[in-house]
């Protein structure tokens, strides 16, 4: 319940602004009819009821207002921030420790305040609707004497004010023995109430003034929203009487104010209103002209859908490049991290290709952005825990203000790109984003300079390569099946071939019965794909072949098998990864499908292993 007073808190805080530019508004639309200030009340019901909302050039809201926004995160802080600088972490520690220190750590004394608070608006908010619900019982228990003269009008005479009481099949209440012209004027003005579904509208403006009964300038608007529901009546009752009865209609009003108020609060019997405004209303009437009409509404309109709609980010992502200005998050599983002054640079170009910079200054191309939908648990989802709760709960503050988020499958690494509300961008680095995949590195970016296309080295061999293998595949095996294939971009590209798209298609295991060993060697049947712009320098008769435009053989020695060893490293406690080498399918049928090697090994693929592995001891 914490995170929904949260929520109301800052919808409350920004509608606070929403309001004080109503309440400015409202007084320059003075000679305006009362019915459009009435209407300009819809976008503050629409700030407070709403949480989100579009985004629009043309925006009234100021673009700073995410920077009041607390976010729900900090009920688990033990220092709070409302949106701060984000820290690092200064310490690389083991996950196992983490968990060992969550299960210890102290309550949160933010958490225990906004609890307490969360209850306290939470009573304040059934109080008042029970208060409003009992004097609505109490009124009708009044009322049951009450006579039916017509249609849905009842008079009674324990009773002075008249008022409309009812939601589906409201009904009007007059006091007995009113003068006929005043009769007329009091139903003329109640009836427009019902066909205008004024009686629902005051039960929606109580029922979110009540959400909100904390912030003084709800209440503000509520009873200047219920001052112009009842002007805007009035103008209609005096506009629809052919004849001038201000002298009338104003003795009416005086004989209301003088009456005894039937019920204070409830926004379900309404009928009695700011009688001095009214008053000052009615003698100061005109009938408004065509273009006073015409130029209010369209500034009502454009005000509505400017306060309406959050203003567009100011930063456009394509054509810049890009710094690290603050990391966010390390994974604490690593023992290589990345400083501000060793931090990669980025660039998106104009047609939403990621490039990075390491330390050499050529860029090298990661892959097409694109649109990517993923859930803020599910993104979370992606950390692993740090200990320091201060920093864990900093990247997810900011991961909660991300508003777009963008994929790049790139040739090691996968990317995503986190736009925040504010313009804002967040890199997200780390390996395979499905299963067992995770994020290693949060930057938080800022703007180096234009990324001129035309004037930057790029580095052809570093080609996206892109991901089509089903089913699971160590990272470390996935690394080496990508390096091995950039090796043969590289030598495609050098006969001139033009590489334009990569994909590895299929890897499978094979059974080189080593598993139950201390060291495993593992052996990968790998199959790709690589599309040539230009086959003029291709050699066919190697064994190379083109499928739709796409190399699908690869020479004449065959598919490639990747050997790679996993052994438990007890330094580094974790488990690590050694290349051994890549033999081909001709090798294995011609130096290891022997009956020799069969009878000692019982299969080809486990006498390649072992003595591929011998040879590569040697070395």
């Amino acid at each position: 319940m914490s995170k929904l007073f949260l929520v109301v808190l800052n919808m409350s805080l920004k509608a606070s602004y929403v309001i004080a530019f109503v309440i400015f508004a409202r007084l320059l639309l003075k000679k305006a009819p009362k019915i459009i200030s009435y209407v300009l009340w819809s976008v503050v019901a629409f700030r407070l009821i709403i949480p989100f909302s579009f985004e629009s050039i043309f925006s009234l809201m100021p673009r700073n207002t995410d920077a009041i926004e607390i976010s729900a995160d900090i009920v688990y802080q033990q220092s709070p921030q409302i949106n701060g600088k984000v820290e690092t972490s200064g310490s690389v520690i083991d996950k196992s420790v983490s968990s060992t220190a969550a299960a210890i750590k102290p309550v949160s004394p933010v958490k225990i305040i906004i609890e307490a608070v969360t209850y306290i608006w939470f009573l304040g908010v059934i109080v008042l609707l029970a208060y409003s619900f009992i004097s609505v019982l109490r009124l009708r228990k009044r009322l049951k004497a009450a006579k039916l003269i017509e249609s849905n009008i009842y008079e009674t005479d324990n009773l002075k004010t008249p008022f409309v009481l009812g939601i589906i099949n409201p009904k009007i209440y007059l006091p007995q023995g009113l003068p006929t012209e005043e009769r007329s004027f009091i139903l003329l003005h109640e009836q427009t109430h019902i066909r205008r579904k004024d009686n629902l509208v005051k039960i929606l403006a109580f029922f979110i003034a009540a959400i909100h009964w904390f912030n003084p300038l709800v209440w503000i608007s509520f009873m200047l929203m219920s001052t112009d529901m009842e002007l805007s009546c009035d103008e209609r009752v005096l506009k629809l009487m052919k004849e001038d009865i201000k002298r009338s209609y104003v003795g009416s009003l005086l004989s209301l104010a003088a009456g005894r108020h039937v019920l204070n609060g409830s926004p379900l019997a309404f009928g009695e209103g700011d009688i001095k405004n009214r008053i000052k209303n009615v003698l100061y009437y005109k009938k408004p002209g065509f273009w006073i009409i015409f130029s209010s509404i369209i500034v009502v309109v454009l005000i509505i859908l400017g306060l309406a709609a959050n203003p567009k980010s100011k930063q456009s992502i394509i054509g810049t490049s890009y710094r690290v200005k603050e990391i966010l998050y390390q994974a604490p599983m690593y023992s290589f991290t990345y400083t501000l002054e060793n931090a990669p640079n980025y660039g998106i170009s104009s047609d939403f290709v990621l490039y990075i910079k390491e330390s050499n200054d050529v860029w090298t191309r990661q892959g097409e952005l694109y649109n990517y939908e993923i859930g803020k648990d599910e993104l979370k989802a992606l950390f692993l825990p740090l200990i320091d709760d201060n920093v864990n709960s900093k990247y997810i503050e900011a991961i909660n203000k991300t508003k777009l988020v963008y994929h790049v499958d790139s040739i090691s690494m996968d990317h995503l790109l986190l736009q925040l509300k504010n313009g804002d961008l967040l890199l997200a680095t780390g390996y395979d984003f499905n299963e067992s995949g995770h994020i290693r590195w949060l930057f938080r970016l800022e703007k180096a300079g234009d990324y001129d296309d035309a004037a930057l080295i790029i580095d052809k061999s570093s080609l996206a390569i892109r991901w089509d293998v089903a089913g699971y595949v160590p990272q470390a095996v996935r690394e080496y099946a990508v390096d091995y294939v950039k090796e043969q971009i590289e030598y495609y590209n050098s006969l001139g071939c033009d590489i334009s798209e990569a994909k590895i298609t299929a890897m499978d295991t094979m059974n080189t019965g080593t598993a139950s060993n201390t060291m495993a060697i593992e052996m990968w049947l790998l199959e790709y794909r690589l599309k040539p712009e230009n086959t003029d320098n291709l050699n066919m008769t190697e064994g190379v072949k083109i499928e739709d435009g796409w190399l699908t053989e690869w020479n004449k020695k065959g598919q490639p098998y990747l050997l790679i060893a996993s052994y438990y490293d007890e330094d580094e406690e974790t488990e690590a990864w050694q290349r051994i080498c890549v033999t081909y399918t001709q090798e294995i049928q011609q130096n290891y499908d022997t009956e020799e090697m069969l009878e000692e090994y019982g299969n080809k693929f486990t006498a390649a292993t072992m003595e591929l592995y011998k040879k590569y001891i040697k070395q």
